[in-house]
């Protein structure tokens, strides 16, 4: 079966997540870990889902200086998630500098990255106002 669904964990509790994991683990393609997840139960998390079986997307949004992303991408890479984003809006520089570190690092391993390129919680109004037409 080609497993495309991507499950979002968007909860607090690991007890929750976990078992939800159980319950979709044969149907979903990916379990995606947010800010929310990995803030209250740790990056533990990530490794628990992995030895259940599933695969992580990671959806940290990291955004900040070149090295700075990079180095957080490395360190997401070596706990085995198989996605991750970052923030286009930190620019080019970080976005190939991420690329190439990962390529270099993980090779055939390294995870894909998705570059967010606008929030999907913006209007039209929120837009204009941060001055983007």
């Amino acid at each position: 079966m080609n497993r495309k669904v991507i499950v979002a964990l968007d909860m607090s509790s690991r007890e929750e997540a976990l078992q939800l994991l159980e319950q979709l683990r044969d149907l979903a393609g990916m379990f995606k870990v947010g800010g929310q997840l990995f803030m209250s139960a740790g990056p533990g998390i990530i490794q628990e889902i992995i030895g259940k079986g599933g695969n992580v997307f990671l959806d940290l949004k990291f955004h900040d200086i070149p090295n700075t992303v990079t180095q957080a991408a490395v360190e997401a890479a070596k706990l085995g998630v198989s996605m991750m984003t970052v923030h286009a809006a930190g620019g080019r520089v970080m976005m190939e500098t991420v690329a190439k570190e990962l390529a270099q690092n993980f090779g055939d391993r390294r995870p894909q990255v998705v570059a967010v390129t606008v929030l999907t919680s913006l209007d039209t109004r929120a837009l204009f106002e941060m001055g983007l037409e």
